[in-house]
């Protein structure tokens, strides 16, 4: 439960916001505080609250604290009173745009329970524009409101009362909670040994464990008895929609086995639109008025809460029942949930992360993070502090602004920026250029931003993902440090400003310390030191590898040193690649999986193909999620060349089930490209000790190839040949990357195999 709860006492133990958001949705998703940036609203607030203080003669943030009992419950809460006049009247500021009519719900119960533990006799709601800076003032009426405190009282102890009563039923279902399935493979029992104790002990955990372990599986069983016995929340952090498909069928199966562990699957707020909105506009939306009442009035959330897996599919059915946002609704629920599965961004994205649960550290304490496919999270969050600018958003933007002199004011001189620094036609002969360290950036207001800016429906998706970047640009600019880099880049088309962000480990820090324990695992997470420092793990880290789970001769692996995969060299080995695959298919037919480096020189290949007799099917640059199913569903049938890219959707996004795959080619180490941004993580890894080439490009080359290779074998029945293109894959510091039960490699040159080990 996300609050502190004292099963030998009854007593909660909660912050008065926390305990108030937990049982009343708002009101409404339109304007108010939400549409004010925190910045703003805190600037407000403290300039209001020391002008009443002033004129009051009033004290400033006054510790209230009340316990009382109701239906059993003990309660203790706490809270900081805005100001206290003459020990008679407590006034409690709010900034909104515009200055209500009416006060809100939540914040007249946040005032009714300062008047209550200060015994007060009055108490004030004051609301401040920070726009205009007028403000309104609203008395309650003690006697009429006291009812409304009474029954969030009632409600509250009623569902404090029935999670107590679900979280018994769970510890006594702990003895029979076992592994979900009737096998456990080989190192899924040291995986749930070392989750489980990582949990107990609230630590940081980083496992690796081969593809087709049943990592999810294992992390589950081991997460979950820790966080029933110590009432903490899970959450499954996950990049890919195909993960959650498998931990929902996972979670299906412990709650088939009668253990009732309330799970949620939460989607992005694109994905759980009912409406035809191209952007996510409160104002304008029908599910965002009435809010909080048609939540109360449908029992929407005890209809989601009596099943104990909630699902995207059934958060929309029932929302659009309701006539409510889906998404918020899927947030408002999730705090009534054992196990949340989203997205990483949700976490460690500031601009999106769940204040419910990651505002406040009390909360985010009684948080458990479990980080699925952790190799990854690191470009993530370097991605979210790596904004950008790019010149087709400013002049669709700016088309928009005609005849909008205040928006048009606040884009000039950023239009300027792009125009002098990233321009068209682009005059450098790099495509990226690193920007003068001195540049003086346009400042920015965020406010004005909101205010001048704001969404509507006919607001192009380019002004949403411009204002966002500014927003980004303006979080950095509180951060910039020698980690940060500002760049001009060519981009197809389009010319671009951004940040680069070299080291993001520090933000994933701030966050993962603040919860209960972190467990990290992946197919990849070797060398160890480099992911435990790209996670941003302290030093009080425990690490693991878990062993192959199949039995080693099912993967054959294979070195072709007859094939230069150079970058110089590449064209002329066009002829040697498809001779090769052409006789592999003949001799072994089937499909057939072959990844590059870049879809340039997959397409080189494809080209060079042209009508041969290889039935070979590739991926396209940027596919739309049909096209990806599509493609998906055509390797699926079997009996194809199937030519893709490693580290893409294909290479590791998604789970296939090919019928008749008989192994896979990779094309070299699988390097990420020559570029000004990896050379910029290079001089970063020099920098602090490290060996640049190895951490920038050798080690993510490899972990590229080793997902690609992870499609090959995902039960003990599979069997497959591996061949890896390239005489690099035996020599330093390739070859002391790659699995331990990859060796002995079969090595082909010159007509000849020969074995290789480390």
């Amino acid at each position: 439960m996300l609050i502190p709860f004292d099963a030998e006492t009854g007593t909660v133990k909660a912050a008065v916001k926390v305990l108030i958001g937990l049982c009343r949705p708002p009101e409404t998703l339109r304007q108010g505080e939400s549409s004010i940036d925190l910045r703003t609203r805190q600037k407000e607030h403290t300039r209001k609250q020391k002008e009443l203080a002033l004129e009051l003669n009033a004290e400033m943030e006054v510790p209230a604290v009340m316990a009382l009992s109701r239906n059993g419950i003990n309660f203790v809460i706490s809270g900081r009173a805005d100001l206290l006049a003459g020990d008679e009247t407590v006034y409690e500021v709010k900034t909104a745009h515009p200055v209500p009519e009416k006060p809100a719900v939540l914040h007249k119960l946040q005032l009714l329970y300062y008047c209550q533990a200060l015994k007060a006799e009055q108490g004030v709601l004051v609301y401040t524009d920070p726009d205009s800076q007028e403000s309104a003032e609203f008395p309650l009426d003690m006697e009429e409101e006291t009812r409304l405190w009474d029954e969030f009282l009632e409600d509250v102890s009623l569902f404090v009362k029935d999670e107590w009563r679900r979280h018994r039923e769970l510890e006594e279902d702990l003895g029979n909670f076992t592994f979900p399935f009737s096998k456990i493979r080989s190192g899924q029992q040291e995986i749930i040994d070392r989750v489980r104790n990582n949990s107990i002990k609230r630590g940081e955990l980083l496992i690796q464990a081969p593809t087709g372990t049943g990592k999810t599986a294992a992390v589950l069983t081991g997460a979950i008895p820790p966080a029933v016995n110590s009432w903490h929340i899970l959450f499954f952090l996950t990049a890919k929609n195909t993960q959650k498909q498998i931990l929902a069928e996972t979670m299906e199966r412990i709650i088939d086995n009668g253990f009732h562990f309330r799970t949620i699957i939460i989607s992005s707020r694109e994905n759980s639109c009912p409406m035809d909105f191209e952007n996510c506009n409160p104002e304008e939306c029908p599910c965002a008025e009435q809010f909080g009442k048609r939540i109360r009035e449908s029992g929407v959330v005890k209809k989601l809460t009596e099943r104990i897996l909630i699902t995207p599919e059934l958060i929309m059915e029932k929302a659009v029942d309701a006539q409510v946002c889906p998404f918020e609704l899927s947030l408002f629920v999730s705090q009534r949930c054992d196990l949340v599965a989203c997205d990483y961004n949700y976490v460690f994205d500031p601009g999106i992360q769940l204040k419910r649960f990651f505002a406040d550290d009390s909360t985010a304490a009684r948080c458990v993070l479990l980080v699925d496919e952790a190799a990854n999270l690191p470009e993530r969050v370097r991605g979210i502090w790596s904004p950008e600018l790019r010149t087709s958003w400013m002049e669709k933007t700016w088309m928009y602004a005609r005849g909008n002199r205040r928006m048009q004011n606040l884009l000039r001189p950023w239009r300027k920026l792009l125009q002098a620094y990233a321009p068209d036609p682009w005059p450098h002969r790099e495509r990226e250029v690193k920007l003068p360290e001195d540049m003086k950036l346009p400042t920015i207001d965020r406010r004005r931003w909101q205010k001048v800016i704001a969404p509507a429906s006919d607001t192009p998706k380019e002004t949403t993902l411009l204002c966002r970047s500014i927003t980004g640009f303006s979080r950095v600019s509180e951060r910039l440090d020698e980690r940060f880099h500002l760049l001009a880049e060519k981009d197809g088309n389009d010319t671009l400003i951004r940040w680069f962000c070299t080291d993001p480990s520090i933000f994933i820090t701030e966050e993962q310390v603040r919860c209960s324990s972190i467990s990290c695992f992946s197919a990849t997470l070797e060398p160890v030191k480099h992911f435990a420092d790209e996670l941003g793990l302290t030093d009080e880290h425990t690490s693991d590898a878990v062993g192959w789970p199949f039995p080693k001769e099912n993967l054959k692996v294979w070195i072709d040193a007859g094939v230069n995969t150079c970058y110089r060299y590449r064209k002329e080995q066009t002829r040697k690649i498809l001779d090769r695959l052409k006789g592999v298919r003949k001799k072994t037919p089937g499909t057939w999986m072959v990844f590059f480096p870049s879809f340039a020189w997959m397409e080189q290949i494809v080209l060079a193909a042209g009508n041969s007799d290889l039935e070979l099917i590739f991926q396209k640059r940027e596919m739309t999620t049909q096209e990806r199913e599509e493609f998906r569903n055509l390797i699926n049938q079997g009996d194809h060349l199937v030519l893709a890219v490693a580290g893409g959707l294909f290479a590791e996004g998604v789970d296939l089930s090919i019928p008749d795959l008989r192994g896979c080619f990779i094309a070299g180490p699988s390097l990420p490209s020559l570029s000004l941004k990896q050379e910029l993580l290079k001089e970063r890894y020099h920098e602090t000790g490290r060996d640049g080439f190895l951490h920038a490009f050798a080690i993510p080359g490899i972990n590229r190839v080793i997902q690609a290779a992870g499609r090959l074998i995902r039960n003990e029945h599979q069997k497959a040949d591996l061949i890896l293109l390239g005489e690099r894959f035996i020599r330093q510091p390739y070859i002391d990357h790659l699995p331990e039960h990859w060796f002995p490699l079969r090595v082909i040159r010159n007509g000849k195999v020969f074995l290789s080990n480390r």
